[in-house]
């Protein structure tokens, strides 16, 4: 294990138990944009793919089969918090799902409740995960994003079933530790996500919040341990104020003023799995990870992406193909 010292770890995460997986994860990207990146949507450089943290590793000098097709792989989106109630607008890794499946793996969307606690989206992830099981010998990999992954680790925790239909969880962004917004967050907000109808998804009495707040979130990590027979990764965001939407700037300066190294919703040192390979620091704001508001042609999700998400580019397929492919060249080392 590499101590990732360079990185402000929440107290809730054993540093000694990580593994700093930077270097190789970002051979991968290089390798991958090099060859394709610039026929996909929001091509951007390397240098500009990347938050650069201190003290990183050289790379390894492996060479990356760009070419190399991934069918009997299978990815299984898990999306994060409202992403139910808005996903007539944008859906979960939409775009990276879609590249995947060109280059031959399966894909699926896991279709937990947007409002929806963590016990009752571990229940439907579990029973997502027993219903996509495919052929004999098909890697399954989970790639759960902001509250997607404190949705898994319940799930893991809960019906440990499951582990033996997985063979990888590669979070993004995820919600590890809880938020230090859930204190900031106003009581009208609180209100609309606890009582507001919404014809998208169903109400909870506000059960998500409460499981996006630290306190919840820590309490459930103390007593908590990752399967060990689970290869899982961390690939988190932390951008400057230059690449923050404006829409999220209220939240990103919040965050600021406890630490710097945050994407406008969670903190960087919060978002970094138990036990994982840690991947590294994305360039872009939260939603951006994930959530392809400027993909979408209609006129509501052009208004989003053009004057509150006005950073939303990002070249998520890449971003995605890299993830899979890491988690599959170690898995079959």
């Amino acid at each position: 294990m590499i101590l990732l010292n360079d990185v402000p770890l929440n107290p809730c995460i054993d540093r000694a138990s990580l593994t700093d997986g930077r270097a190789r994860f970002r051979e991968i990207v290089a390798a991958l944009n090099a060859d394709h990146g610039a026929n996909l949507p929001d091509a951007r450089s390397i240098e500009a793919f990347f938050t650069t943290l201190n003290n990183e590793p050289l790379g390894t000098g492996a060479p990356v089969d760009v070419a190399a097709r991934l069918e009997g792989v299978h990815v299984i989106a898990v999306p994060g918090f409202l992403t139910e109630c808005i996903s007539f607008l944008a859906d979960c890794l939409t775009d990276g799902l879609a590249h995947l499946e060109s280059l031959g793996a399966r894909t699926s969307i896991a279709p937990v409740a947007g409002r929806g606690g963590c016990a009752e989206n571990a229940r439907r992830l579990r029973d997502h995960v027993k219903q996509q099981q495919g052929g004999g010998g098909e890697i399954t990999i989970l790639a759960p994003m902001s509250k997607g992954a404190a949705d898994t680790l319940v799930m893991l925790a809960l019906y440990s079933e499951t582990i033996k239909h997985l063979d990888a969880v590669v979070s993004l962004v995820g919600c590890v530790c809880g938020s230090p917004l859930h204190r900031f967050a106003p009581d009208w907000l609180k209100w609309v996500e606890r009582a507001l109808p919404l014809p998208t998804c169903a109400r909870f009495g506000g059960a998500a919040v409460r499981d996006l707040s630290p306190e919840t979130r820590m309490s459930f990590l103390d007593g908590f341990h990752m399967p060990r027979d689970l290869r899982t990764y961390s690939l988190g965001a932390a951008v400057g104020e230059g690449e923050m939407s404006a829409g999220m700037m209220p939240s990103y300066r919040a965050l600021s003023r406890i630490d710097p190294l945050n994407d406008g919703q969670m903190l960087l040192g919060d978002q970094i799995l138990p036990g994982s390979t840690f991947l590294g620091a994305l360039n872009c704001d939260h939603i951006a990870t994930a959530m392809p508001f400027n993909r979408n042609p209609g006129a509501v999700a052009r208004f989003v992406s053009r004057r509150l998400l006005d950073r939303n580019a990002f070249p998520r397929e890449i971003m995605l193909e890299a993830m899979v492919r890491q988690a599959v060249e170690d898995l079959r080392a």
